[in-house]
């Protein structure tokens, strides 16, 4: 079995979501010190085979270091790939060169070897990547992980768009990330409709399906979306506290 783990963990600010810690804009420069360290302790109990960042700073001075490289090291994976959320293009451009902003990104950590990256754009929005990549686990699997838009108009685009991206990969697909699905899952129906993918949310029991915000969860904002060919054995919500999302843990296997 294959131990997935996915997290929006908010650049380690170490908010669990409630209105007024937002007003603690402190914390986007002087995060708490040691919570990655916290956050590396509680995934050592799980001991995830492929750890999927959202909201990973990978080298600013707020982190004074790549968060994503001190999470491979800690948990003792191999591969990484890593990138900044938004493009080199246009007047997002800018966002490269402002502090902070410029070392932003997503991440797929893995101990199994990744090959076969690549990095979609959405045509909308202003967190436009899509990390791309294949692992053998041991049969293929292609992992796409995105950040969606806050605004719906704008989400539903880009929702249409990963139909196109998900239908024109042949390998068996997982589909996750933050989808700040704000209006609920219905968003993703189309989504669902119009490739093979499933959600299988309702394997989970024992906890919450809501991921959103941590101290009290009223939103599904977090997906991981899998291929038919995908058997999932375990899926849950995990209570972690450590940032305004809660994390998905996924265990798996090919058929």
């Amino acid at each position: 079995m294959v131990k997935l783990v996915c997290y929006n963990i908010e650049y380690c600010e170490g908010m669990e979501g409630l209105w007024y810690q937002y007003f603690m804009f402190w914390r986007m420069f002087f995060p708490p010190r040691g919570l990655d360290q916290k956050v590396v302790d509680a995934l050592k109990e799980l001991k995830p085979d492929i750890l999927s960042l959202v909201e990973v700073d990978t080298g600013s001075f707020r982190a004074k270091k790549d968060e994503v490289v001190f999470f491979e090291h800690k948990l003792g994976m191999n591969n990484f790939v890593e990138k900044i959320k938004y493009p080199f293009q246009g007047w997002l451009k800018l966002f490269h060169y402002i502090p902070i902003l410029n070392k932003q990104a997503n991440a797929i950590i893995s101990k199994y070897k990744i090959s076969k990256v690549k990095y979609h754009l959405f045509h909308e929005g202003t967190k436009r990547v899509i990390i791309e990549a294949t692992i053998n686990c041991p049969k293929k699997v292609t992992l796409l992980l995105a950040h969606l838009a806050l605004g719906g108009e704008t989400r539903a685009k880009q929702i249409h768009e990963l139909v196109g991206i998900v239908n024109s990969i042949k390998n068996p697909v997982m589909l996750m990330g933050d989808f700040n699905t704000f209006h609920g899952t219905s968003e993703i129906q189309k989504l669902l409709k119009e490739t093979h993918l499933k959600d299988k949310a309702a394997l989970d029991k024992h906890s919450t399906r809501l991921t959103q915000p941590t101290w009290h969860p009223t939103r599904r904002l977090d997906y991981v979306l899998v291929s038919p060919q995908i058997k999932i054995q375990q899926y849950a919500v995990l209570n972690y506290p450590f940032s305004d999302h809660m994390p998905l843990f996924v265990e798996f296997e090919v058929k």
